[in-house]
């Protein structure tokens, strides 16, 4: 019906036709499309179909095929005299479209990534330093349906052409592609090396199929050689063959110049839909039309002679067969390009099907006519001899909110590679041109990745350039993993792992890339195409674009527990509990992680020592701070007594996990991916000790030595003891050569008495009873690295001691006190006499 409005736009610009002419030639019109859905294919293949089948078998067509010839022949008199409309050539659009370009990921196995984009260079046919190869192989349809046969006869079991349409389809097709041959392998082209060269091959195809000998062999770059071979295809309608094309493709495919680099095209040319197959299918023979009727759908008669299946007749094909097998044949062919090219009406919807069916898909283009199939195998033309490239080409990709860059070494650093290969794998990032003009950057401000190539920059076809990043999952991916209960938000694109791995493509997972505002995604290949037509200036594109697909990374959440013990080994009774501390792990200069958490588990014991845990905690992998605080809702007050140890930190298999101590006393651990940690730090009560000092009731400042002393516990059991005595410095004086000043170390916390049991020399003894607490302090004071705390005992630590009167001095020998003083009063009274005498003599002496 499409070629009808054509027809139909064609004849009414005929003025002066009449009515009647009109009117006779839209019929000529619809029986040239199918009159009752028979095509002009389909009777020709219908007659080849009868031929085989016998001059005995009855002929059901046969009165309808003789009553139409005459209305066929009359109305093909009017038609060929009209010239027809060209139909708009499907011409091959020069632009190669977007370069290939893929994303894709692999994991490390250690909780990093590298994120890959690439893009790949190619090229119509030729790059800037010499021309592309290209194998072009012309598949021609020689079916009888070709020959246009106007009045077909049927006499005696046999078909004959009484006449033909001039010029026929095959002559149409065969001025067309004679051209095709001669714009291709011009003597330039011959001229060229022969890896630079086109060649063309010949295959025309009927009930089966044939690879023409070009002269040489199945290649050549001689035009005439490619002419010459038409002549020698049997086109006439006597010969009466079908249309196969799953043979013509099937010998397509086998021909190969096998030279590096060369881009195959294929054009298909044919003007009807295939009427057999050299496949079987794996058909059965289907039903017969009436029980009287040998003549069956037929898709699994097999014609011995030409070793084919099928009926053929085009307009029945069993389930699709023939279409199919012609499908698959054309999908073996090795990413060839495929023009399919139709000559005849009744061959444009399955030969569009067609197209767009097999994979890659083909391009259609419409040559029912002389103009259309000159303008079809111009487009052909310009594509193949076409230079076009990729230039200015820039990746640019922003990672998103879930992926951070990382170093070899788990950091905050970045690690960024480029690379450049050819298809066959060998490395040519030190010796491609565009290889060793391409600069990578990224930016960790704004999270951008970049591969970027100079101004004017063409990638070398068939070269693939790669820019990787090491990455791995965010906190915020590890929070919304642990927030969500598991679940991630996406799943990656298809196609979007790298080689043996399979961690990407449809699983769940974070996006690697960030979204832009208006939904599409932040990794993109910008790019021109620059285009060289022979003997034209070069036409450079507008910069375009194309979206990556979109990988997804995954996160391994390991668990952190802190745990609190304390041993109370010094402290009995008045030891403190793990829950009077806080417990924190820490990152991101403490805005990350278990912030100030009380131990809240169950609390085990094992002797002194009792602990008690935080709950495990899910979080993202990282180097966290330790640390600990005392429980501000704790009304515990001895935390003075308590020296903290090192943490110490092991995993679920028992193997200890490194925890490194900084300079400024902090300590830190590494959580890794995955793993199941847990971290421990035992505060442990110190020993107590007293202290006091022996001094003069009357100079503080004097130490007094000499004096003993028993010390009592009040709990001889917590203690350990019920009394010591204590001698300056001797027994029990744990602050020896100090005399006057004594100490007893290695208390456990607890009451005391303290009572002195003989006093310095010429001091009277106390008898007081001293009361002493071996308790810390709230906090600690002084250096934490003690390994004691001290209490003084007596008043600030000073004990003192009153000086005894002379008279209760001991006396020894047999004169008592009293007598030595009177004696002494006696002696002075004496002096004093003997110094009056002195001065009175002095005066008189003056004075004479």
């Amino acid at each position: 019906m499409k070629r009808i409005g054509q027809w139909l736009a064609t004849v009414a610009g005929m003025i002066g036709t009449s009515g009647k002419r009109l009117a006779a030639v839209v019929a000529a019109v619809a029986m040239l499309v199918g009159v009752a859905g028979v095509s002009a294919t389909a009777m020709a293949d219908n007659r080849s179909d009868l031929y085989d089948n016998g001059a005995s078998q009855a002929n059901p067509q046969d009165a309808r095929v003789e009553s139409l010839q005459a209305q066929r022949k009359e109305a093909l008199a009017e038609a060929t005299n009209l010239k027809a409309e060209a139909m708009p050539a499907a011409a091959g659009d020069a632009d190669l479209g977007a370069p290939t370009h893929r994303k894709y990921i692999k994991y490390n196995n250690d909780g990093t990534y590298w994120l890959s984009l690439d893009v790949t260079g190619a090229s119509r046919a030729s790059t800037e330093e010499k021309r592309q190869p290209a194998d072009v192989v012309l598949v021609m349809d020689t079916s009888a349906s070709m020959s246009s046969c106007t009045r077909p006869e049927y006499s005696n079991g046999t078909w004959t052409c009484a006449e033909y349409a001039s010029p026929s389809r095959w002559d149409i097709a065969k001025k067309a592609a004679s051209d095709l041959a001669e714009k291709l392998l011009t003597d330039q082209n011959a001229a060229l090396p022969e890896d630079q060269q086109v060649q063309m091959s010949v295959v025309d195809f009927d009930t089966t199929s044939r690879i023409e000998n070009l002269g040489s062999g199945q290649w050549s770059t001689s035009a005439q050689a490619v002419i010459n071979s038409y002549d020698g295809m049997d086109v006439s309608y006597e010969n009466g063959g079908g249309t196969n094309w799953e043979a013509a493709l099937a010998d397509a495919n086998t021909l190969n110049t096998n030279r590096a680099g060369a881009q195959k095209y294929i054009v298909f040319v044919s003007d009807g839909a295939p009427s057999f197959r050299n496949s079987e299918m794996n058909t059965d023979c289907g039903t017969l039309k009436d029980p009287s009727d040998s003549y069956t759908y037929g898709d699994c008669d097999y014609r011995d002679t030409e070793g084919v299946y099928g009926t053929g007749q085009s307009n029945l094909d069993y389930n699709n067969y023939n279409f199919d097998a012609a499908v698959q044949a054309a999908n073996k062919r090795n990413s060839a390009t495929l023009y399919a090219v139709s000559t005849g009406d009744e061959a444009n919807d399955k030969m569009t099907k067609f197209a767009e069916t097999i994979d890659p898909h083909g391009t259609f283009f419409d040559g029912t006519d002389a103009t259309g199939l000159t303008n079809a195998f111009d487009a052909i033309v310009q594509q193949i001899t076409t230079n076009s490239s990729y230039q200015d080409v820039l990746i640019k990709d922003t990672l998103s909110g879930y992926a951070v860059n990382t170093d070899a070494n788990g950091g905050t650093g970045s690690l960024v590679g480029t690379s450049a290969h050819k298809a066959d794998g060998s490395d040519v990032t030190q010796t491609d041109a565009a290889a060793k003009a391409m600069t990578a950057d990224y930016d960790p401000q704004t999270k951008q990745l970049e591969l970027n190539f100079p101004k004017g920059t063409v990638l070398s076809p068939d070269v693939t350039y790669t820019v990787s990043i090491m990455l791995k999952p965010s906190d915020a991916a590890y929070e919304y993993f642990i927030d969500h209960s598991g679940a991630y938000p996406s799943v990656g694109d298809q196609g979007t792992d790298a080689e043996g791995n399979a961690t990407s493509s449809g699983k769940p997972g974070f996006y690697a890339n960030a979204d832009v505002a208006d939904g599409s995604t932040s990794a993109k290949v910008y790019y021109k195409t620059v285009t060289q037509v022979e003997g034209q200036d070069p036409v450079v594109s507008e910069q375009k674009s194309s979206d990556y697909d979109r990988p997804v990374v995954q996160v391994n959440v390991p668990s952190l527990t802190l745990t609190k013990a304390v041993d109370n080994a010094n402290a009995g009774t008045y030891g403190a509990k793990p829950s009077d501390w806080a417990l924190s792990a820490t990152k991101n200069n403490g805005a990350y992680g278990i912030q100030s958490q009380v131990p809240a588990g169950q609390t085990t014991a094992e002797g002194a020592v009792t602990r008690q845990s935080v709950a495990p905690t899910k979080l993202a992998p990282g180097t966290y701070t330790l640390s600990e605080t005392a429980n501000l809702q704790s009304t515990y007050r001895y935390f003075g007594g308590y020296s903290a140890g090192d943490w110490s930190c092991t995993d679920d298999r028992g193997a200890a996990v490194n925890v490194t101590k900084r300079q400024d006393g902090s300590q830190t651990m590494n959580l890794l991916q995955g793993a199941n940690v847990t971290c421990t730090v035992t505060n442990t009560a110190k020993p107590g000790a007293v202290q006091w000092q022996k001094v003069d009731q009357y100079d503080q400042s004097k130490t007094l030595p000499g004096s003993e002393w028993t010390f009592v516990s009040k709990d001889a059991t917590a203690a350990g003891f019920a009394s010591k005595n204590v001698v300056d410095d001797g027994d029990n004086d744990d602050a020896a050569s100090n005399p006057g000043i004594l100490k007893v170390n290695g208390l456990k916390w607890g009451e005391y008495t303290l009572q002195e049991t003989k006093a310095p020399g010429g001091y009277a003894k106390s008898d007081k009873t001293y009361e002493v607490s071996v308790l810390p302090p709230a906090a600690s004071t002084g250096d934490a690295a003690e390994l004691e705390f001290t209490v003084n005992a007596g008043d600030n630590g000073k004990i003192t001691n009153t000086r005894l009167a002379v008279s209760q001095l001991p006396l020894t020998g047999g004169t008592t006190g009293r007598q030595w003083l009177i004696a002494g009063a006696g002696g002075l009274g004496f002096a004093m006499l003997l110094a009056a005498a002195g001065h009175t003599i002095w005066r008189k002496r003056r004075l004479i």
